[in-house]
């Protein structure tokens, strides 16, 4: 065990209870288990409102609710029409990014940036814009700032009521070294009606590897206050701030920053790590909290992506103390964290479950929830589009929200009709359109009748395996991913029988992106059908899934990646 390592265990020792403490109660982290980055929060009366980021996701902006900081429920998204969010082409991990949660003059207002591509080919610096709310529920279609980079922020003043919108952006179009800069802006219309400005480059050197983000201003008593984050989203990630008498400047930056950085305790060390995007808020009761974004390593992977966890804030000499200045731990051991209750969706309501996600914005009907003659059930209306391509599959797709669970999904009776080797229906453990791992059905390639298979892709790696049913029509087939800690393993079942389990992969891979790429999200399990480059058939079965079920159980994840 190297040095650093004893030292940490030494001071888990020495720690009562290390876990993010709460103000007289544990608080499990994360909060709200499954990617769900860059949380930005809002207190309105009794109720906490979260809002993350969506990436390629349709729809866009997820918003959470609790009332008790511990319970979050899937509220509201924010862009659902779209003329708010348009993701045609979009690659993975690009898309919706970064929003703001504000309070303004009587409404609720969303500050977002769109990325429309981000890949080694071309890197779009999107502008800034906003939609507005009177009831967090439904949005406004977008007004445009003047200012491009990513994640904006306005920014009410409580004494002169001017409005600021605060953004990391490029110092000019030919250096680029991003840093803080800031507008007095027309909430109305979008353009600035300040001067645009640098306001705060961060506690980092500022060239051009400085990355001073995620902007946000608050007032408390006569300061007023910038958190930002810095290092990037990885191991270097971390929370820093910086306060003045005014809001715009000049900053004096915190002389105890970071305020929440583990890396400083070895990448290799802590499982909780990329510690930062950080958004402040207080109670009813007084008491201050952080909301910020985090990973869980297993084994130095992410497969759920970035997390949004929450820690206590503490105030000493008019600056915030996170965590009582202590790293972000898992575990309370006297109370471990409750195993949620079993998921299941049978699609017989007359809405898709909003837990439910497509891959960028839909421009046809890719599903229904009734069958011929008005059973219920979920029915996919494939097209030629696959997994792997950036275009909209027929498909959707769930956030994995455990590292250890099963997900499984039920066919509807494929009956007849044409289906062949191009056509596929199935399940999968879904990262990207450059990494997926599939389990389905299809018609067999060297022989008559319907295939289980299997499709494993890995960084440009594909393995592909056939297992025949020796039958031409099927019924009760089920397909199962369980998804541990270290490892996926991909099966089916018939009826009642047991599970037949034929492959599995390394939990890594659903955490690494190809050379070159970057892959922000976390997994998602997907129902998909496809004609795989061609039109579905029109003397096809109608193929879709009966039900969809998740089973989870304790991850047992420790505070050390020592596996």
């Amino acid at each position: 065990m190297h040095s650093t390592m004893k030292i940490l265990h030494v001071l888990a020792t020495l720690l009562p209870a290390a876990w993010c403490a709460g103000h007289g109660h544990a608080i499990h982290n994360p909060i709200i288990p499954g990617w769900n980055p860059d949380p930005a929060v809002l207190r309105v009366g009794d109720e906490y409102f979260i809002a993350t980021s969506s990436m390629e996701y349709w729809p866009g902006i997820p918003i959470y609710r609790s009332t008790d900081l511990e319970n979050w429920e899937l509220y509201s998204h924010a862009f659902t029409r779209p003329e708010q969010l348009q993701l045609y082409g979009t690659p993975t991990s690009a898309g919706a990014w970064a929003p703001s949660l504000s309070h303004i003059d009587g409404k609720f207002y969303i500050t977002a940036v769109t990325r429309w591509t981000y890949d080694p080919v071309a890197k779009v610096w999107p502008r800034a814009f906003w939609v507005s709310s009177p009831d967090l529920k439904n949005w406004s279609d977008p007004t445009w700032a003047d200012p491009w980079g990513i994640d904006p922020d306005l920014f009410q003043d409580p004494v002169t009521k001017k409005v600021y919108l605060n953004i990391m952006a490029p110092n000019n179009n030919v250096d680029r070294i991003w840093g803080i800069s800031q507008c007095e802006v027309d909430l109305r219309n979008g353009p600035c009606i300040g001067e645009y400005r640098s306001i705060w480059n961060g506690t980092l050197p500022h060239n051009s590897t400085a990355r001073p983000e995620g902007p946000k201003m608050f007032k408390r008593g006569s300061w007023y206050y910038l958190l930002i984050a810095e290092g990037g989203t990885d191991e270097l990630h971390r929370a820093t701030i910086a306060r003045s008498k005014s809001a715009e400047g000049p900053w004096e930056a915190n002389p105890n920053n970071p305020l929440i950085y583990n890396g400083a305790y070895g990448f290799t060390n802590l499982t909780v790590q990329s510690t930062g995007h950080a958004t402040m808020f207080e109670t009813k009761g007084g008491d201050w909290y952080a909301v910020f974004l985090a990973r869980r390593n297993i084994n130095g992977k992410s497969p759920l992506g970035r997390e949004t966890f929450l820690c206590t804030v503490d105030w000493k000499d008019d600056w915030p103390v996170f965590n009582n200045g202590e790293p972000i731990l898992l575990n309370d051991a006297s109370e471990p964290k409750p195993i949620p209750s079993p998921f299941m969706d049978t699609f017989s309501k007359s809405k898709l479950d909003s837990s439910w996600y497509q891959l960028r914005t839909p421009y046809t009907e890719t599903y229904s929830l009734s069958r011929r003659g008005g059973s219920k059930g979920l029915i996919l209306r494939p097209n030629v589009f696959s997994l792997s391509e950036r275009d909209v599959p027929a498909a959707v797709l769930r956030k994995q929200t455990s590292l250890n669970m099963t997900f499984s999904a039920t066919l509807l009776p494929v009956k007849g009709g044409s289906f062949g080797p191009r056509q596929t229906i199935g399940i999968s453990a879904y990262l990207s359109e450059l990494q997926h791992q599939d389990i389905g059905l299809t018609g067999c390639a060297e022989q008559s009748g319907l295939c289980v298979y299997t499709t494993t892709l890995n960084n440009g790696t594909s393995e592909h395996a056939e297992y025949p049913l020796n039958a031409t029509k099927v019924q009760g087939l089920t397909f199962h991913i369980r998804a541990e800690p270290l490892e996926y393993r991909l099966g089916y079942s018939l009826g009642k029988s047991t599970v037949t389990w034929l492959t599995s992969f390394p939990s890594s891979w659903m955490a690494i992106a190809p050379p070159n790429w970057f892959v922000f999200d976390g997994a998602m399990f997907s129902l998909f059908a496809s004609g795989n480059g061609e039109p579905w058939p029109m003397n096809a079965p109608e193929v879709g899934f009966e039900k969809a079920k998740e089973v989870y159980y304790q991850e047992d994840i420790p505070d050390y990646d020592d596996w």
